[in-house]
Formats: structure tokens, C-alpha cells, sequence
């Protein structure tokens, strides 16, 4: 191999090493720029995470909230269950003595003198 088929192969070599080198820095800018993108990505995804998680605790203290008023509508159920349970036997109790006065104006009437109790 003569000197001048030397230097054409070192020529060639060093033309092909120049060729991979701007290959490699082609594919080294193309990761960078992909590596940029998911930076980004990643940076709006923590912000929607973010988002996420403000509005599940906003929730989550809504809904505390709303069974801290139902426990208190169930409370008040209750009481006016029990109010209508007493008011209930009240009447009952007004509609008896209600029902010896009329006996007792009905005798009265009839030309009986009252019952003593």
C-alpha cells in the first residue's frame, strides 16, 4: 500500500469519523430536545396533580360537612319524632277528657243531675 492509497483511506477514514460525529451530535441535540419536552411534561402533570389534589381535599371537606348536617338532620329527625310521639299522646289524653265532658253535658242535658268521681 502506497503512500497516497494510505492517505486516501485516512482521508476517507477521517471523512466518515466526521460523518458519525455529526450523527451522533445530531442525535445528541434531538435528546436534548426530547429530554427538554418531557421536562415540560413532567411540570404541567405535577401541576395537574397539583390541581387534583386541592380540589379531592375540597371534597373531602364538603363532603365532612355534609354528613356533619345530615347527623344533625337525623338528630332533628328524632327530636320531632319524638315531639309528635308526645304531642300524640297528649291528644289522646285531651280527646278522653274531652269525651267525659261531653258525656257529662249530654246527661245534663237529659235531665240527669253529673257523676261525682
Amino acid at each position: 500500500m502506497g503512500d497516497d492509497e494510505r492517505l486516501t483511506n485516512l482521508t476517507e477514514f477521517s471523512r466518515l469519523m466526521m460523518q458519525w460525529a455529526q450523527k451522533a451530535e445530531d442525535r445528541m441535540n434531538e435528546l436534548r430536545e426530547s429530554a427538554r419536552e418531557t421536562g415540560e411534561n413532567l411540570k404541567s402533570l405535577v401541576e395537574v396533580v397539583r390541581s387534583h389534589e386541592e380540589r379531592l381535599d375540597a371534597l373531602a371537606a364538603a363532603q365532612e360537612n355534609s354528613e356533619r348536617k345530615l347527623a344533625a338532620l337525623a338528630d332533628a329527625q328524632i327530636r320531632t319524632e319524638e315531639a309528635i310521639a308526645e304531642s300524640a299522646a297528649q291528644q289522646k289524653h285531651t280527646d278522653q277528657r274531652l269525651d267525659a265532658l261531653i258525656d257529662i253535658v249530654r246527661e245534663m242535658r237529659e235531665g240527669n243531675p253529673p257523676r261525682q268521681s
